[in-house]
């Protein structure tokens, strides 16, 4: 099979949970989907706001008790690369990755609190009209 894709085709993300497998299984998509020549854009949003504040990236609330046992335990044996490397690795691919200021707001987030890899804020109305113009579309 081989793919010939004759214009860069988008892939939107809309990162609602801040769940540590559900974060890194988006930021794995992502990867996938840039190796493959796409354009990735991911929203943040609520609770993954959370998980990108500084410090906060490896956290393992939210995260069912036997997912955490299987990340950490795979992340020791090298098996799992952790959220941080995989988000260096989408990034160093091209990722854009962006904050949702009025989720921000209701958090009580700031832009300063928020990771370096985060390129910037964008209003939901904004990533609509990038989405619909996106051949995946996916809210995790």
């Amino acid at each position: 099979m081989t793919n010939d894709f004759s214009e860069t085709e988008l892939v939107t993300i809309s990162l609602h949970s801040g769940s540590y497998d559900r974060v890194t299984n988006a930021l794995s998509l992502s990867i996938i989907c840039l190796a493959m020549g796409m354009d990735v854009t991911i929203l943040l949003t609520y609770e993954a706001l959370r998980r990108f504040v500084k410090g906060h990236l490896e956290d393992m609330e939210g995260t069912d008790d036997e997912f955490q046992n299987l990340f950490h335990d795979g992340i020791e044996r090298g098996s799992i690369t952790s959220i941080e490397g995989k988000l260096t690795e989408a990034k160093n691919l091209g990722l854009k990755l962006y904050a949702c200021p009025s989720a921000m707001a209701t958090m009580n987030i700031v832009r300063q609190d928020l990771v370096d890899e985060v390129d910037d804020l964008m209003g939901l109305a904004t990533f609509i009209g990038l989405a619909r113009t996106a051949k995946i579309n996916w809210y995790i």
